[in-house]
C-alpha cells in the first residue's frame, strides 16, 4: 500500500478507537451505527471482504458455543442453527482456498437459513416492510455468506459489521452504545491485523493505553 492509503486506513481505525474510548469513559453513550460505513472502503476486493466475513462468522460460532440455547428455541432447533453456522464456516474456508462448488453450496445454505427465520413480515405506515427474523446469529451468517456470493460485497460487509456491533438500550437508543464497545474493538482489531500485521495496541499505543 502507498503511504496515503496507510494514512486513510489508520485514520479510520483511530476514529473507531476514539469512539470506543468515549463509550468506555462515558463521555458519549451513543454514536450512529453509520460510523461503521468505513468498512465498505476497507473491502478493496472480494477476498478482503471474505476474510472479514469469515472472522465475524467465527465470532458468531464462538458466542453460540458459549451460550445456552435461548428459551424461545427448542434444543433441536438451536442445534440445527449451530450446524448451519459450522457448515457455513467450512464452506467459506473452502471458497477462500478455491475449492470447487462452494458457491452453489453457500447459496443453498442461504435458503436453509431463510427457512429458519420465519415469515414475520410487518408493514409500517411509511411504506416499509420489515422482516422480523427469529435468529440474529443466522442473520449475521447470512450477511457473511453474501460477502461471498453477491457482487456488492462491500455493502454486505457493512451490514455484517452493523449487525455484529449494533445494540439497543432504552436510555441510548439503537446504534453504537457502551455494550457495542467490545464488538467495535474486535472489528478494528481485525482490520489493523489485516492491513498492518500489527495489533491495535502495537499500532496505536497512545489510544490503547488503558
Amino acid at each position: 500500500m502507498s503511504t496515503s492509503e496507510d494514512t486513510k486506513i489508520a485514520n479510520i481505525l483511530k476514529r473507531w478507537l476514539k469512539t470506543a474510548n468515549e463509550l468506555e469513559a462515558g463521555t458519549s453513550r451513543y454514536f450512529p451505527i453509520t460510523r461503521l460505513t468505513s468498512v465498505k472502503s476497507l473491502c478493496r476486493n472480494r477476498k478482503t471482504a471474505q476474510q472479514f466475513a469469515l472472522h465475524i462468522a467465527g465470532r458468531v460460532q464462538q458466542s453460540m458455543s458459549q451460550a445456552p440455547a435461548p428459551d424461545y428455541f427448542e434444543p433441536a432447533e438451536w442445534d440445527a442453527h449451530q450446524q448451519i453456522v459450522a457448515e457455513a464456516i467450512a464452506l467459506m474456508q473452502g471458497t477462500i482456498a478455491d475449492e470447487p462448488d462452494t458457491q452453489q453450496s453457500l447459496q443453498a445454505l442461504r435458503k436453509q437459513i431463510d427457512s429458519f427465520q420465519g415469515d414475520d413480515y410487518r408493514n409500517f405506515q411509511w411504506g416499509m416492510t420489515v422482516h422480523f427474523v427469529r435468529s440474529g446469529n443466522l442473520l449475521q451468517i447470512d450477511y457473511a455468506i453474501q460477502c461471498f456470493v453477491q457482487s456488492d460485497y462491500p455493502y454486505y460487509a457493512y451490514q455484517l459489521a452493523r449487525q455484529y456491533a449494533e445494540r439497543y438500550e432504552s436510555s441510548c437508543g439503537t446504534g453504537l452504545i457502551p455494550k457495542s464497545r467490545h464488538q467495535l474493538l474486535d472489528i478494528a482489531e481485525f482490520w489493523c491485523q489485516y492491513y498492518f500485521s500489527q495489533s491495535l495496541r502495537e499500532r496505536f499505543p497512545k489510544l490503547m493505553s488503558s
